[in-house]
């Protein structure tokens, strides 16, 4: 392989991971947690529990 041609697939490479990274940087981000059937304390829980 040219040393031209392995610039352009690494430099390929490298934007395509740099556009995956920012894209999923910038997603909506789910909530976290199982919704409160786990048992764990719900969202209205700890709130009241703070001052």
């Amino acid at each position: 392989m040219s040393p031209a041609l392995q610039s352009i697939v690494a430099l390929a490479i490298v934007a395509l991971a740099a556009t995956w990274l920012v894209l999923r940087s910038l997603a909506k981000k789910k909530n976290p947690g199982c919704g409160g059937d786990c048992g764990c304390p719900s969202d209205e829980l700890k709130a009241k529990l703070r001052p």
